[in-house]
């Protein structure tokens, strides 16, 4: 037996006890300080044998003769060719109601095209197509802000959903939006679909207020607060992004009791990086990134304060991308298909387009090839790196902006560790009891 390579070692020295987590397999194990030191000097016959029974069942130690990049290439092919969903991400307009400072879509400047009466036909007739013989459908609105069109919206959900009903297929619905426009008429018009909705925030009113306005400099805090209380009323699923730049990093406190006050625990909330990686032009605000560790400890404060999070999915530190599976495309405006909803202002990322009856021309092979076979165990730097199976290589648009190329790493943290600790913590709390496992070991 040997030790996995996709071991990580929290240890508390002062109490002798150790946690192992293994990222391929998302199992953990207790340990003592003994058994930390024989896994570690390789003398794994010197375990108990009923320890090395648990070692092996959580794959903390595995046979000599396995070789787990490969079995980790199985793992991340099962997923990218499943073959019993689908998923897409339909962007019915780049325009947006906003002029947030950190867009990286330049707030509907940029691209601004809606989709037409023609290209709407033509997206459904795609999707039909593409989802026969599927068990699951996903749809993902997107924008721009897709609420600012919600005609398209229906017209495109009601065919849709009377297709998945003919062919037992389960049809689920997200909405990526600023929220702003949602009403109680479109709450009603959705009760009959399966969906969430991610709205954004960033930071307390006074700071949000600053960077999140409207077209006339409006800010849309409170805004967003009757939003939720609508949500409430009409029993929407829905989950809250906090963008966060070091300007207003320590504001986010503040903005957690507020949401607190007005009995908002136990609501999603992930906190996300403002970045200029792959912005569609210079971004107005002069945003400084917050480091992966800071981001850690906001979703340890949101727990502490009884919001539901999880700080593994940290922009770019994410159990993979939908853009890199076999089953997920997104369509913009114009008809064109992309496999990265971030993309459409990368001519080089387009792989087609759609005609009039719904068929997918004017292939781009080598874009659709690229982004599909995008394998971070082809990544010199993934290779070795103890967090790739659930890292994935991290952004590939993000990779493809900082190096010329999606087959580099989209990621370039190295404190991915106390990410993993803060996770297991928030998963595991019974296991910090009495021990702090400060010391982290990759």
């Amino acid at each position: 037996m040997k030790e996995s390579v996709y071991n990580v070692y929290l240890l508390d020295e002062k109490e002798k006890k150790g946690l192992v987590y293994n990222t391929m397999h998302r199992s953990i194990v207790q340990i003592d300080d003994e058994v930390y030191s024989l896994i570690k000097e390789n003398e794994i016959d010197g375990i108990d044998e009923e320890v090395l029974d648990v070692l092996k069942q959580g794959h903390i130690v595995v046979d000599d003769n396995l070789n787990e990049l490969d079995m980790l290439k199985i793992r991340f092919n099962r997923a990218k060719y499943n073959a019993t969903s689908i998923g897409f991400t339909i962007i019915p307009t780049h325009a947006c109601n906003l002029a947030c400072e950190y867009c990286y879509q330049g707030h509907g400047d940029v691209l601004s095209s809606t989709m037409s009466e023609e290209t709407v036909k033509r997206t459904i007739e795609f999707i039909k197509k593409s989802a026969v013989g599927r068990k699951s459908l996903g749809i993902n609105f997107y924008g721009g802000e897709p609420l600012l069109f919600p005609d398209i919206i229906f017209t495109i959900l009601e065919p849709l959903q009377s297709f998945a009903d003919e062919n037992n297929i389960q049809l689920s619905t997200t909405f990526t939006s600023n929220g702003t426009l949602f009403t109680d008429d479109i709450a009603e018009k959705l009760a009959d679909y399966n969906y969430e909705i991610q709205i954004t925030l960033c930071g307390p009113q006074e700071i949000h207020d600053s960077i999140r306005i409207d077209k006339k400099g409006n800010g849309t805090y409170e805004r967003l607060m009757e939003v939720i209380e609508l949500f409430k009323k009409h029993g929407t699923a829905f989950h809250i992004r906090v963008d966060v730049d070091q300007d207003n990093y320590h504001g986010i406190k503040l903005l957690l009791e507020d949401l607190a006050e007005r009995g908002y625990q136990g609501t999603y909330i992930g906190f996300c990086p403002i970045g200029k990686d792959i912005c569609y032009t210079e971004i107005e605000r002069d945003t400084k990134p917050v480091d992966v560790v800071s981001l850690t400890q906001l979703s340890r404060m949101a727990h502490d304060m009884e919001f539901s999070t999880n700080p593994i999915y940290i922009h770019n530190f994410v159990e993979g991308c939908s853009a890199l599976s076999d089953n997920f495309l997104a369509v913009d405006p114009d008809g064109n298909v992309y496999k990265c909803i971030a993309a459409p202002n990368y001519a080089e990322h387009r792989f087609g387009t759609l005609d009039e009856n719904g068929n997918l021309v004017d292939i781009n092979y080598e874009a659709y090839c690229a982004w599909t076979l995008r394998d971070p165990l082809h990544i010199e730097e993934c290779i070795t790196c103890k967090f790739a199976p659930i890292c994935g290589g991290g952004c590939a648009l993000a990779a493809y902006a900082k190096h010329g190329d999606i087959n580099t790493p989209g990621c370039e943290e190295k404190e991915l560790g106390e990410i993993m600790r803060t996770f297991i913590m928030l998963k595991y709390p019974d296991l910090f009891e009495g021990c702090t496992y400060e010391t982290i070991v990759l």
